[in-house]
């Protein structure tokens, strides 16, 4: 998460068109319908509900709806999805309870388009900016992004006079969005506020946005299955994908001479592996069966190709010595020196790397 300050960018409350009586609201997400598994090219329908409350019974909140949804990239959400919020609430035709909600044009210029930070004060961000800036993508390792949409008309939340305790009205944040490619799995995100009040948050400087002690916005996580996304797609959730260890060729299938390359230089976050600049490197390799039996290959060294780059060429099949009918469906792999003293896996994870066939 980016480090931004966002203390007293700017001063002041957004200037309205007409006067109205603000008032503290807090928006939470209830619930959320999301399917479990989707397919790549398929439209996707989520419901998300929300309650949006006011701390003043007797007086009416003037503000736009906002909401986020973290999906891959690859999705082009801001093109795709068509987002609608609905709720019983009806006030008139200017200032419904419901209506289209449009993709973040992130022009500022606009006062409904102004972000707030973490402190409640205008940041001279979008929403788009802010909220890749301030939230974080759950459990996804990267090439996911917060999309902003906002209500098309403002969304006023006010009660009965006469009630006894705040107010507060339960709608939902209808999204259809078709699947896109290039990825197995992911974590999807999503996020209600208001441009009222953007991402602040009371008592949460030197703390983490999760130990703020109040703040006037949800966020909501749920892991979601893509299938159909092809042989060579990732998985959102990690491990990452890591240029530590390659194979040749680019498309290969299990029954192909195939050469693995261990880059040493090449570790977690671009810094080097623990084998930087070892005299030897052993290939610690192991396949796993489509009937989910793994079997090991020996320590093979490892022959040094380039800078701090080794090389070994196999035929898996009788590498692993894999008894004919048996199909490979998966190739670990893990790197050590002579003594096995040290050894390198997926940076950053404490498992292998793990190949799948990649075919075109």
């Amino acid at each position: 998460m980016k480090n931004i300050n966002y203390k007293k960018i700017f001063a002041g409350l957004i200037a309205l068109p007409l006067i109205f009586l603000f008032v503290t609201s807090c928006f939470d997400i209830t619930g959320v319908t999301q399917p479990a598994s989707v397919k790549v090219g398929d439209t996707m329908t989520v419901t998300v509900n929300v309650n949006l409350s006011t701390e003043n019974q007797n007086n009416q909140n003037y503000k736009f709806l906002w909401f986020g949804m973290l999906v891959p990239k690859t999705w082009d959400a801001k093109n795709t999805a068509t987002v609608k919020f609905d709720s019983p609430l009806r006030i008139s035709d200017a200032r419904p309870g419901f209506g289209p909600m449009s993709a973040d044009t992130e022009d500022i210029s606009f006062w409904g388009n102004k972000s707030k930070g973490l402190d409640g004060e205008q940041s001279g961000n979008s929403y788009t900016t802010d909220m890749n800036a301030i939230l974080p993508i759950g459990e996804n390792y990267g090439e996911v992004e917060w999309v902003a949409f906002r209500s098309d008309k403002p969304v006023d939340v006010g009660s009965d006079p006469d009630a006894k305790s705040p107010a507060g009205i339960n709608g939902t944040i209808t999204v259809t969005i078709p699947v896109g490619p290039g990825h197995s799995g992911a974590q999807l995100g999503y996020w209600v506020g208001s441009h009222q009040n953007g991402f602040k948050q009371e008592n949460a400087w030197g703390q983490s946005i999760q130990d703020a002690e109040s703040r006037h916005w949800d966020t909501f996580y749920q892991s979601i299955v893509i299938t159909g996304a092809g042989s060579d797609a990732t998985d959102l959730t990690g491990p990452a994908p890591t240029f530590t260890a390659t194979i040749a060729p680019e498309s290969y299938l299990f029954d192909d001479i195939l050469t693995v390359s261990f880059d040493a230089k090449e570790g977690k976050d671009g810094a080097a592996t623990a084998l930087l600049d070892a005299n030897e490197v052993h290939m610690n390799a192991k396949v796993m069966l489509a009937d989910g039996t793994v079997v090991s290959g020996p320590a093979t060294p490892m022959t040094l190709t380039g800078s701090n780059v080794w090389s070994a060429t196999m035929w898996p099949p009788g590498f692993f010595a894999v008894p004919d009918g048996n199909v490979i469906t998966q190739l670990h792999l893990n790197f050590s020196n002579a003594d096995g003293s040290i050894v390198v896996k997926n940076p950053g994870y404490d498992t292998d790397i793990i190949f799948i066939t990649k075919c075109e």
